[in-house]
């Protein structure tokens, strides 16, 4: 190799090394900034946490997601895991009745306010 195909090599390789470290600092779908807890004026989209009982929880027939039923504040709010965000570890952490910190985006679901959760890390039993 000449010289300058050694520069240009080196200088490739330090190029998608920092893409690949800039990937993992600022990983996609992992949930940053504030987070407030939900409440009547959190609005769609919004990064929100609950805190509460479990009230009942399934997996989907189809796609092996988690759905959870979470007391808060006395009412319901469905908590919505996808099958690659941990759904299957998260399904076998938490039991009826357990108390669990969830934090997610609050969506809407045929016309009902769910949270969608980002990473498994983002429940937590208490």
């Amino acid at each position: 190799m000449e010289k300058e195909e050694k520069i240009i090599a080196i200088l490739l390789a330090m190029a998608i090394l920092s893409l690949a470290v800039a990937y993992f600092i600022y990983m996609p779908g992992e949930l940053g900034g504030n987070i407030e807890p939900l409440s009547d004026s959190t609005t769609l989209g919004e990064k929100v946490f609950v805190e509460g009982a479990v009230l009942n929880k399934r997996m989907t027939y189809s796609g092996d997601h988690l759905i959870l039923e979470i007391e808060h504040e006395g009412e319901m709010i469905t908590v919505f895991v996808p099958n690659n965000k941990g759904a299957k570890e998260i399904g076998k952490e938490l039991a009826v009745n357990d108390m669990a910190h969830i934090a997610g985006v609050l969506d809407e679901y045929e016309g009902e306010l769910e949270i969608i959760v980002k990473d498994k890390k983002d429940v937590e039993k208490l």
